[in-house]
């Protein structure tokens, strides 16, 4: 039986060129799934080499729908020839049936892993340019005076941080860092 996996990274990404491509290629049954290449847990994957008997043959639109991580993409080949499985991948005219074919997927999941890093090495350099800069990345520091105030009251009362949770709808990290913070105000008042 001839199986077509399609995969896009992002829930608002859509496998409709995969899926025609596939079908033209004759695949008897598609599975598809919408999780990032880079990780290896993938249910739809596992349910689809869970499925695979001798002979059976998995074909992908794209190389890199197959994953991002050379080796991760190396590990499901090898296993899928160990099992008499042939893998195709359309995009690049790989096919594991040849020791060519082998050859090639080889090279080119190499290159889909380099993609990846220099991609993570140019988004690093970013993040060090806009620190460099000055400009705040992440989540804006600051205190909600209001929350600070029905915290403070309750802290007084005697009561304790999941009952102050509690009467103030206040979430209980941000409860423990007023609480150090009104803390540190009593130290420095003395």
């Amino acid at each position: 039986m001839q199986f077509g996996y399609a995969r896009v990274s992002a829930k608002d990404q859509h496998l409709d060129t995969q899926l025609e491509q596939l079908k033209a290629a004759g695949v008897d049954r598609l599975f598809q799934e919408k999780i990032s290449g880079t990780t290896t847990q993938r249910p739809v994957l596992t349910e689809l080499l869970a499925t695979l008997r001798a002979g059976d043959t998995v074909t992908v639109a794209r190389l890199n729908r197959l994953g991002r991580n050379s080796a991760h993409i190396m590990q499901v080949v090898a296993d899928l020839h160990a099992r008499q499985v042939r893998f195709v991948a359309l995009d690049l005219g790989i096919d594991t049936a040849t020791p060519a074919g082998r050859l090639v997927l080889g090279i080119f999941a190499a290159l889909a892993e380099y993609d990846r890093e220099s991609i993570r090495e140019r988004a690093t350099a970013g993040i060090a340019l806009a620190k460099a800069q000055g400009k705040h990345l992440g989540r804006r520091a600051g205190v909600d005076a209001a929350k600070l105030a029905k915290v403070q009251a309750c802290l007084a009362a005697g009561m304790s941080v999941h009952q102050t949770v509690a009467a103030t709808g206040v979430s209980e990290s941000s409860v423990k860092r007023y609480r150090r913070q009104l803390a540190g105000q009593t130290a420095t008042a003395r």
